[in-house]
Parts: structure tokens; C-alpha cells; sequence
């Protein structure tokens, strides 16, 4: 404790210097030393639970304005929605009967299912004869005011429409009931769409995981010796009979001519949890037309805090200064920000994430966020096929980058997905999946050729 409050004692001081004024840097640096401290005084039982529980000193309305602020302001989430709208449209091309789900959480907003019925109107075989809208979302008010904001543009759009709000975190729902739950009827088509909330449902032992990877990395040394054997006891193969593998597979030695010892079926790395795992078993159940995803693309799902914290810094870094490049653009935001409502949105919104990630352990920590290989790999498991993005829905993603105005803002096309990155740096991946036709290791064949999923060392 001596050690890390000397620590800290430092960690404040070069807070208070990274950067002249109130810049994002600096306002980054005092929000991680805020959670070095509170992470410090988590095992004093009495205020733990006061110091790192939202619910404990955020009023309603705040997270809500702060929720608004952070879709204004933000150019990732108008992406994310144009995008997602456009591959949803698409999937139901001539379907009369259509029945969207919005699993967004806390990060949906009316103006995107009015900017889907605008769309869904403009098809060129005619609007659908019925469009039903489930959304599932923790705030009843705010399902309230949706559904009278979404029905009256469909009304003034001559649209048949039905909402049926569902209040409750996406992890709360009981996935053994999930037809019924979102009441899905039959002969409709259905399609799914899930940002910044699949996560969630990652939470898992990290006790559990780390033993786990442990007997991994046993039986890897194991595989690794057995293949040096065989390196050593086979001759060369020559010409054109020799197999050639990549260089980053993790399971095969290049010089070995003929791999003799197959690697484990699933790793650690790749092990969907229990709640996720029960999630897209109950999605796949229902046959969605398309399932629609965006998540943050960063590395906070490792058990090790250090890594942890070290990859947390460098992706709010670029979060929060993307927040402070578009607070200043009026192209980027349909007024000006200021600071403190700019503030507004980094503490409640960006600071609640960064803690999220940062002071919770084990299954209390939602915050999991992984990247779009490893999302790829767990969905083909789960047995979903890739859906390439159309080159509309990218071209839409593309423009709404334009509209925003932000030099270091862009968006990478990535084996069929979206990458939406500021300064090069990925900060959330958009991707669309079906049901495959059938299960099994082949299942996921067709996604593979167009996003590499291998497998990487990391601290799992």
C-alpha cells in the first residue's frame, strides 16, 4: 500500500502536467488517476460500493442528457446506426411483414428507427405493409417517449407501425424465452440489431479463465515439444509436396512438413461464456434475416490489469479527443459545445465506461470490449455466417464521416466489416451476421475468407 500510494502520489503529479490548459489529455489523465485511486480503497468494504456503482450518484435525467450528448456529439454512433440501418434495409428486400429489435441499450435513440422507417419507405418495391419495432432498453421513460416520437413519424409517413418497448438490460433477459420476451410472431421477417451491449455478456470468472489459459499453455508446450520431435525425425519434404503454413499460426511450426498433432478444438482465448453463448443459441433459434453488431474495438477483456489499463489509456486517448475535436467543429455537431457540457458527456458517458473497465473484476466487470477477430471467431462458434457490408452501406458510413468534418475521423473497410477509427486507430468495429445453414466446424467457412480471425498471444 506504501509502494502504491508513492505511486499514485506520482500518477497525480503527471496528471496535473500532461497538458497545458484543460485539454483531452489532460482531462483523460485525471479521469485513469481517479480510478488508480478508487481501485486502491475498493477492498475498504463500506465505500466500495459508493465509489464505484453509477447508480449511487448519477440522477436519471443526467445519464440520459449525457446518453443524448454523447450521440450529437460523437460522429462513431451516427456511423454506426447509417450503416446498420442500410444492411438492415437490405436484408429485407420484399418483405411485407417486418419486425425489427433494437438490443442498443443505453446508446439507441428515436432518430434512428425514424431514419429506418424513412428508408424502408423509400424502397423501390414500396414501404413494407407492416413494420414492428421492439426496443430493449433500462429506461422506461424513455421507451415512452421513443414510441411516441417513432409512431407519430409513421404515421405522417402513411406507415402501418407497431412498438413494444421491453425495460431491462440486454444480460437481465431470460434467453430461454427470448420469442416470447420480444414477442416475435411468425411469417414475419426478422432482423437484430446490437450495439455497444454483446459485450456485456462476456462477464465471466476470471479466476476460472486464468486457470483455464493455464492448462492451455501446458498442453501447448506439450504440442510444441511433440512437434520439434517430429521436426527432428522426418526428413525434408521437397518441391512441391511440402505444406506451407502461416507464419502467425500458433498451432503449427513452419519447418514442420507434416503436422502430426492436431491443436485443441476451442482455446481460452476463443470460449464463449455461458450467457453469451445462450444469447446467440436464442437469436440464431429465432432466424433473423440479419443480426446487425457494433462494438468498441479495444483489448479490455484480458485478465491482466496492467495490459489492461495500458490499452484503456491509449483507446480513451483517441476517444476523448475525437469528443474534443467535434465539441469544436460545427459541421461535426448541429451546434456548439460547451465545456461543460462537452464535460457532461466524457463523465458521464466515456468516465463510467472507463471505470467499467477498469475497477470491476471477475463477473461483475460488463465492460469486455474485444476485437472485431475475436467477435468474428465467437459468432462463427455460435454458428453464424458473415454478412459482407454493401457497398452502399459503407458509401452511407463514408458520407456521414464527410458530414461530420473531422480530418482524423475515418472509417476502414476490414474482410467485409467497418472499422471507425480516429487518427488510424480502430475504436469500434460494425459487422452483420445469419444463421448458418448448418452447424457444425464447417459452419463458419464462408466468413473466413474474407476476416482473418487467427489467434494471437495475449494476457488471457
Amino acid at each position: 500500500m506504501e509502494k502504491a500510494t508513492r505511486c499514485l502520489a506520482r500518477a497525480t503529479g503527471l496528471a496535473a502536467a500532461a497538458a497545458a490548459g484543460d485539454g483531452p489529455r489532460k482531462r483523460l489523465a485525471v479521469a485513469m488517476v481517479d480510478c488508480l485511486a478508487r481501485r486502491l480503497l475498493r477492498h475498504v468494504q463500506a465505500i466500495t460500493d459508493a465509489l464505484i456503482d453509477p447508480s449511487v450518484y448519477l440522477d436519471r435525467r443526467s445519464v440520459r442528457a449525457a446518453r443524448r450528448g454523447f450521440f450529437e456529439l460523437s460522429p462513431f454512433p451516427k456511423v454506426a446506426f447509417v450503416v446498420g440501418n442500410r444492411a438492415i434495409v437490405e436484408a429485407v428486400e420484399n418483405e411485407s411483414l417486418v419486425h425489427v429489435v433494437g438490443m442498443s441499450g443505453p446508446f439507441t435513440q428515436p432518430c434512428q428507427w425514424i431514419q429506418l422507417l424513412h428508408e424502408l419507405r423509400r424502397r423501390p418495391e414500396g414501404p413494407p405493409r407492416v413494420v414492428r419495432l421492439t426496443v430493449v432498453h433500462d429506461d422506461g421513460e424513455l421507451l415512452a417517449k421513443m414510441e411516441e416520437l417513432v409512431s407519430d413519424e409513421a404515421e405522417e409517413l402513411g406507415m402501418e407501425f407497431q412498438f413494444h418497448g421491453v425495460v431491462g438490460q440486454l444480460e437481465d433477459l431470460d434467453f430461454s424465452n427470448l420469442r416470447n420476451v420480444l414477442e416475435i410472431k411468425s411469417g414475419e421477417a426478422l432482423v437484430v440489431s446490437c450495439t455497444l451491449q454483446l459485450h456485456r455478456l462476456l462477464a465471466a470468472d476470471d479466476d476460472a479463465m486464468y486457470s483455464s489459459r493455464s492448462a492451455h499453455l501446458n498442453q501447448m508446450a506439450s504440442i510444441a515439444q511433440l512437434q520439434h520431435m517430429a521436426v527432428n525425425s522426418c526428413p525434408s519434404s521437397s518441391g512441391g509436396g511440402s505444406v506451407q503454413y502461416k507464419d502467425d499460426d500458433p498451432y503449427r511450426s513452419p519447418a514442420t512438413p507434416l503436422t502430426f498433432v492436431s491443436p485443441p478444438v476451442s482455446t481460452p482465448h476463443f470460449q464463449t461464456p455461458a450467457a453469451l453463448a445462450s444469447f446467440l443459441s436464442a437469436v440464431r433459434a429465432l432466424s433473423p434475416k440479419i443480426l446487425v453488431v457494433a462494438e468498441q474495438d479495444a483489448d479490455h477483456n484480458g485478465v491482466s490489469f496492467r495490459k489492461r489499463f495500458c490499452e484503456a489509456l491509449h483507446h480513451y486517448a483517441a476517444v476523448f479527443d475525437s469528443l474534443d475535436a467535434a465539441a469544436a467543429t460545427t459541421s461535426a455537431a448541429s451546434r456548439l459545445w460547451s465545456p461543460d457540457e462537452r464535460a457532461q458527456v466524457e463523465r458521464v458517458v466515456v468516465g463510467e465506461e472507463i471505470k467499467g473497465v477498469l475497477l470491476r473484476d471477475g463477473a461483475h466487470r460488463r465492460e469486455r470490449h474485444d476485437r472485431l477477430r475475436q467477435w468474428a471467431a465467437r459468432m462463427e462458434m455460435a454458428g453464424f455466417t458473415g454478412v459482407p457490408l454493401s457497398y452502399a452501406a459503407i458509401r452511407k458510413g463514408n458520407d456521414m464521416v464527410r458530414r461530420c468534418g473531422l480530418r482524423r475521423c475515418e472509417n476502414k473497410e476490414c474482410g467485409g466489416c467497418l472499422l471507425l477509427c480516429w487518427s488510424s486507430r480502430p475504436l469500434y468495429s460494425i459487422s452483420a451476421w445469419r444463421p448458418a445453414a448448418s452447424r457444425g466446424a464447417g459452419s463458419g467457412s464462408e466468413r473466413s475468407e474474407y476476416v482473418h480471425v487467427g489467434a494471437e498471444p495475449d494476457d488471457r
